[in-house]
């Protein structure tokens, strides 16, 4: 079963987002307000087993989201704990994560979707299929 990756308000928060990012510029932005966006985004992803949200769960935080400049665009990291170190569907999540904001987020950017350090038994493996660029 695929979680439900939008919320009544996903029109909203999209628009909301988008309209941000169209208006930024590399030297002219907020990176709290920008985590603060992104945190609203994500926070209410359907974990695929539960039904609660990734934010009930402690799955996400706005602590394990940063924004900074990447050259001409900015890097985007996420980092997001599982319900149990052998979650079987982290990667489902991760991959959650990431087709949640490169939908709803229209600046050019750099996105980095992670484990966090020491919360999966197949960390390594997991980071590698969520963040593969030809999936």
């Amino acid at each position: 079963m695929i979680p439900e990756m939008e919320s009544e308000n996903t029109a909203i928060e999209w628009s909301k987002i988008s309209m941000y990012s169209k208006n930024m510029d590399k030297t002219n932005f907020d990176c709290e307000t920008l985590v603060e966006e992104i945190y609203d985004l994500v926070k209410d992803i359907r974990d695929p087993e539960l039904p609660q949200t990734l934010e009930q769960l402690d799955v996400v935080s706005e602590s394990d989201i940063s924004v900074k400049p990447f050259g001409d665009s900015l890097l985007i990291s996420i980092q997001f704990t599982p319900t149990v170190p052998h979650c079987t569907l982290a990667t489902l999540i991760g991959l959650c994560l990431r087709v949640k904001l490169e939908k709803c987020f229209q600046h050019k950017f750099k996105l980095d979707v992670n484990l966090k350090k020491g919360s999966h038994s197949t960390e390594e493996e997991v980071n590698k299929q969520i963040n593969d660029k030809e999936r």
